[in-house]
């Protein structure tokens, strides 16, 4: 897609414009940023493998589901849907696992050490058993799921701020700017969890369940060093136009954002000179293709006035601004109500049948909203008849008894 030969993007900017704004999707920037800190922390792997068996665990066997769900019942504890986590899913995703972990972490350890003891199970699952309660209790588990739990409810909310549909460049550069900063924070200051989670194991006790050492292959992922690293590589990947670390797509972000903070009123220094953001403002129109005299003009009104008079000639470029999308999460809902409407076990549908009902998921308005009276007149007028017809013909069945050149079988078979 960024291809710098052949990709996507290159070949619009030689066949279209070269002017053409390329972005890459913010949202997946976040994940691959998450992935880099995943390559340069490696005691982040030790937690993920022990997630990931407790999601194939699950996901694979509804007997376990149900035996989870009964341990959790008569605990009182609401249980979450165990999935797995830093995989191809939004972050978001990661951060319900962790959170469905942190909130039945007592009726897992009961569940596992009941069916340990469980006698009518083979030796090698009460094995299995045994092992996950052993994982479940070390001090160096609980640590981390306290620094993943904080990580990733940041990084949750990070994304799903990013995949607003009314999110702009500006906005995720202030979002992701922000984040950045609580990041670096957080590197000499715990978080909430975190925090709960060392207490705990000094009291040698965690939601009622005793804790241990461990082995010596257990490791605690380091804070300064994890949360460093989330701060660096954010700054990277998101801090870019094309997603990567690269010298040319930082610069190409820096430009574009300077050019764009001269729109808006919190970045204008406190005594504006006359020419103010002009050489900016005509950059931005030769982006667009908009003419820049009169944008310019407008945009000195605009200054007079403290940014509240937006004159149609500006508008037009504030509305060129604003189409550029920040992220693909518009298009992976469009991607998911396909695979939802085109399944194997459904008939084939014609491509405009598909569009229609794809456009009605997406945007069409709730049942509640919804009159069915004019189109059913519509559907009536054009011809059609209504279910409860009488005056529709009736369908006529042929006479295959005579036809058929199966007359011998079938009086075989009636014998």
């Amino acid at each position: 897609m960024f291809g710098s030969h052949s990709g996507v993007v290159k070949r619009l900017q030689e066949t279209i414009s070269p002017n053409i704004v390329a972005w890459y999707c913010s949202a997946h920037s976040l994940e691959l940023a998450v992935h880099d800190v995943m390559k340069d922390i490696g005691a982040t792997n030790h937690f993920k493998n022990l997630l990931d068996k407790l999601y194939s665990l699950f996901a694979t066997s509804v007997k376990n589901r149900l035996e989870l769900k009964e341990c959790a019942e008569a605990l009182d504890i609401q249980l979450c849907r165990i999935g797995s986590v830093l995989d191809t899913l939004w972050v978001a995703s990661s951060f319900r696992t962790v959170e469905a972990i942190w909130n039945a972490y007592l009726a897992l350890y009961k569940h596992f050490t009941n069916a340990a003891d469980d006698g009518f199970r083979d030796s090698s699952t009460r094995n299995m058993y045994t092992g996950l309660s052993r994982r479940l209790a070390p001090i160096q588990f609980v640590a981390n799921l306290g620094l993943m739990y904080d990580a990733l409810q940041e990084l949750s909310e990070l994304s799903l701020e990013l995949q607003k549909c009314d999110s702009m460049i500006i906005d995720a550069h202030r979002a992701i700017c922000r984040q950045i900063a609580v990041f670096e924070a957080m590197v000499d200051r715990r978080g909430n969890h975190f925090s709960q989670c060392k207490k705990a194991i000094e009291q040698n006790i965690f939601q009622g369940v005793v804790l241990h050492k461990g082995k010596t292959t257990d490791k605690i992922i380091e804070q300064g060093q994890f949360f460093r690293s989330l701060a660096q590589n954010l700054r990277h990947r998101l801090l870019s136009t094309g997603g990567t670390i690269s010298t040319d797509k930082k610069a190409e972000y820096d430009i574009l954002i300077s050019e764009v903070k001269v729109l808006y009123k919190q970045y204008w220094p406190d005594e504006l000179p006359a020419l103010y953001g002009e050489s900016d403002i005509e950059s931005l129109c030769k982006r667009f293709n908009i003419g820049s005299r009169q944008t310019i003009r407008a945009y000195r009104e605009y200054k007079e006035s403290g940014g509240k008079e937006i004159k149609r000639q500006f508008k037009e470029l504030l509305i060129a601004l604003h189409t550029i999308a920040i992220s693909t999460a518009e298009c992976e809902q469009g991607f998911s109500q396909m695979n939802l409407i085109c399944t194997s076990t459904r008939a084939s549908l014609l491509t405009e049948t598909t569009s229609s009902l794809m456009f009605l998921n997406l945007v069409g308005p709730p049942f509640r909203r919804f009159n069915p009276i004019p189109y059913v007149q519509s559907w009536l007028a054009k011809g059609q008849r209504a279910a409860h017809d009488t005056r529709s013909k009736a369908r006529k069945e042929e006479d295959l008894e005579c036809t058929s050149n199966l007359e011998s079988l079938w009086a075989f078979l009636e014998k």
